[in-house]
């Protein structure tokens, strides 16, 4: 063995926990200076080259046999230092995934799977430079009056300063390709190359105001301030308008003074505009936004800003936790309390928690704020020796009380405009738009109508895929199943009978929104849901338009229930919320409570009144009072005591086990080994529940069952879990999810 040479401990790209472990391969010496942890490399396996992680380099190897070489080094930065080697390798552990899906988490964009990390990928950009030659440009020669558009050129160049891009120049002269490379063949110009950034940007918003803090909020700053360097979490339950983005700026300020970084997480790309204009009133151009939205090449020129560290501050949805912030001084997650924090697809891992872990490897602290935070992180806040809690009890500007009145729906009367709309809640708004003021009206539903319903023969047209009902989205005359995206054509003929009596039953926001348009015809009305909102920057559009002087009303989903502050809304309309409570999740009450208190907040934010109107069926549930009295700690004393009863978190941890394929009988059988399997393998005080059919049987062709497992020891679990499923051989044809702290079981 050369005393020289270099071995690396490489993660193969290969999705299994079978294989879920390192594998030596020689470093070629003209690799070697090259290669370090973190680096993305080729290696061979068995006849094939697949895509791994270097996990560490070393002079020695325990393997007796022949080693492969590397064959190739991808051209990025290593994207693994040991603190994230660290993260990652507790992620996979705790949400029993294989390390390489965890890995590619930290990848930059345009590189997360094997054919783009053999291929370019997504890369620099670069455009064409055209400036002055090596021949000087005399105006006065005599063969420019037969070289009209050459010299154009010329002039164009000159009066940019002897450097213009190529095609802004040849904009400017209204010349050609080919004239410039006459050009540049006599020597005239120079063509070069020079990278682009790719830089995405809010526009820039108008001056902020002068901000006085309350004393909650220089409290809440002075103890974060005492512990910056320390891994210690803190979770600011303020009320709604209560000032918490003061208090981020304040202790963000605080971080880079230090010379360290901030990284600040949204919980969905509608709350960044709006975040992203306040603090870069406070620090300009430090400040960056990271979320899906951004174009490919936006996101990768993005993502190797940070990694040079010429970015303060980082703005971004859950994804933006694994860029690769240098210098990382504290991680903020605003409305920690949103499900939007958790990751549904592969790796379901859940933001607060893997941000946890980063700042106790870090030694950095955590900030969470919400005016209504999630059950399990106010219980930790209160027992665990390494959270504190803060409060935030009275609204940053406004002191006047939102006036909150309940619309029984069995009793009141609608209005002509539309059925959904009651009386109340039309004569509320018309009152708040005669005063030029803003109203939102706010409907937990998409598209149109719920479902359709033949009135002849009663029949209901439902998605073949999931054999639940169709809602209909009248925008695009279609049909569309909001479980896996099907879409079929809207005939207005029953299928079954032929009958043309078909009734839209039911309430979307499609629906919501034709009534309030036909009531309030010289009120401009806008809508926010995701079926609008996919397009780049539409969010902030919609708001700009919505926040511009004058009345206005805007119809949105949950999208306009969190981070909108624009003072002229004096009145939030609440169509119905108890469609959630019917739900079979133990997380329905929490959610509905949150909605209902974070969509109220929007009201009165200043120095106008604000009121709010809830329509509901059920006035008398708890829910609803708790929510009418602003009272939060109530409901949180109420809640925490039913999941103690039924054993649920915070009281316990739940594994949900998902099994699902094309043949139903099979997912049945394979359920049940799944289940003898744990049995045998896992040896601890758990309970389990199933396997039984998930309350969502069936999603886009596939049959689902679950086995939920309940434990107050999860970290043991998930690892006895992740190695009974090392020797588990699963049918081909099924799909297992594993999904631990689930936000929803249904």
């Amino acid at each position: 063995m050369d005393s020289g040479q270099k071995y690396a401990e490489v993660f193969v790209d290969i999705r299994s926990m079978n294989v879920d472990h390192p594998f030596d391969y020689i470093i070629p010496e003209a690799m070697a200076p090259r290669i370090t942890t973190g680096s993305v490399v080729m290696v061979p396996v068995q006849n094939r080259i697949q895509a791994g992680y270097v996990a560490a380099v070393k002079d020695w190897t325990s393997v007796s046999g022949p080693l492969k070489e590397i064959k190739g080094l991808v051209d990025i930065p290593p994207v693994f230092d040991n603190d994230r080697m660290e993260l990652a390798s507790w992620i996979s552990s705790y949400y029993v995934q294989p390390l390489t899906a965890v890995m590619s988490l930290f990848l930059p964009p345009g590189r997360k799977n094997k054919k783009s990390l053999e291929g370019p990928g997504t890369s620099h950009k670069y455009e064409t430079m055209v400036s002055n030659g090596k021949i000087p440009y005399d105006s006065s020669a005599p063969e420019w009056k037969r070289q009209k558009a050459q010299k154009r050129i010329m002039e164009a160049l000159a009066q940019s300063g002897g450097m213009m891009e190529k095609k802004l120049l040849l904009a400017a002269s209204g010349s050609g390709s080919r004239a410039l490379k006459s050009l540049a063949q006599r020597q005239m110009v120079i063509l070069g190359e020079k990278r682009v950034m790719r830089d995405f940007r809010y526009e820039k918003a108008g001056p902020g105001r002068d901000i006085v803090l309350n004393t909650y909020q220089e409290e809440c700053i002075k103890s974060i301030g005492e512990k910056l360097f320390s891994s210690h979490k803190f979770l600011i339950r303020g009320v709604t308008g209560s000032g918490k983005t003061e208090i981020y700026m304040n202790i963000c300020s605080q971080v880079l003074s230090r010379g360290r970084k901030a990284l600040v997480l949204v919980p969905e790309i509608s709350l960044t505009p709006q975040l992203y204009a306040r603090f870069e009133n406070m620090f300009g151009d430090r400040v960056a936004v990271y979320h899906s939205h951004m174009s490919p090449g936006e996101h990768y020129d993005r993502w190797m800003e940070i990694l040079k560290g010429n970015v303060g501050v980082v703005i971004g949805t859950r994804s933006a936790l694994f860029t690769p912030l240098k210098d990382t001084g504290i991680i903020i997650m605003d409305e920690e309390h949103d499900p939007s924090y958790k990751e549904n697809s592969l790796v379901r891992y859940n933001t607060r928690d893997v941000a946890s872990k980063f700042s106790e490897i870090m030694d950095i602290p955590l900030v969470m704020g919400s005016a209504t935070p999630s059950i399990e992180t106010r219980y930790m806040a209160c027992k665990r020796k390494d959270y504190t809690l803060l409060t935030v009890p009275v609204k940053a500007q406004n002191t006047r009380r939102v006036k909150r009145v309940v619309v029984d729906l069995k009793k009141t009367d609608r209005t002509k405009g539309s059925r959904l709309i009651s009386g109340e809640l039309y004569r509320a708004a018309r009152e708040e738009l005669e005063k030029n003021n803003k109203v939102i009206i706010f409907i937990n539903r998409r598209g149109f109508s719920n479902f359709v319903v033949c009135n002849a023969c009663g029949s209901i047209p439902v998605c073949p895929a999931c054999e639940l009902s169709y809602n209909y989205h009248r925008d695009i005359s279609r049909l569309v199943c909001h479980h896996c995206g099907r879409e079929e054509a809207y005939t207005g003929t029953c299928s079954v009978c032929g009958s043309q009596g078909l009734f839209l039953a039911g309430s979307g926001i499609q629906r919501v929104e034709a009534g309030i348009r036909k009531m309030f015809s010289g009120t401009p009305v806008y809508r926010m849901d995701s079926d609008i909102t996919s397009r780049k920057k539409s969010h902030q559009t919609i708001i700009n338009s919505f926040s511009a002087p004058g009345k206005a009303i805007l119809v949105g989903t949950q999208m306009v229930a969190k981070g909108l502050d624009i003072p002229d809304v004096t009145l939030v309309g609440i169509i119905n919320c108890d469609g959630m409570l019917s739900l079979p999740d133990y997380h329905m009450n929490e959610r509905a409570y949150q909605l209902i208190t974070q969509v109220s907040g929007r009201a009165g934010r200043k120095d106008k009144e604000g009121r709010v109107v809830i329509q509901t069926y059920r006035p008398e549930s708890g829910l609803i009072q708790h929510s009418m009295d602003e009272d939060y700690e109530s409901f949180y004393t109420q809640e925490l005591a039913a999941r103690k009863e039924l054993s649920y978190p915070p009281f316990t941890s739940l594994a949900n086990i998902v099994i699902s394929g094309l043949d139903e009988k099979a997912v049945a059988g394979e359920a049940k080994k799944i289940l003898d399997k744990i049995k045998e393998d896992i040896k601890m005080d758990i309970d389990i529940l199933g396997p039984a059919p998930a309350p969502f049987y069936r999603i886009n062709r596939y049959w689902r069952r679950h086995i939920l497992l309940k434990t107050r020891e999860i970290e043991k679990l998930t690892g006895l879990l992740g190695e009974s499923l090392k020797s588990y051989r699963k049918n081909k044809d099924i799909r297992l999810i594993i999904d631990i702290d689930p936000v929803w079981i249904l």
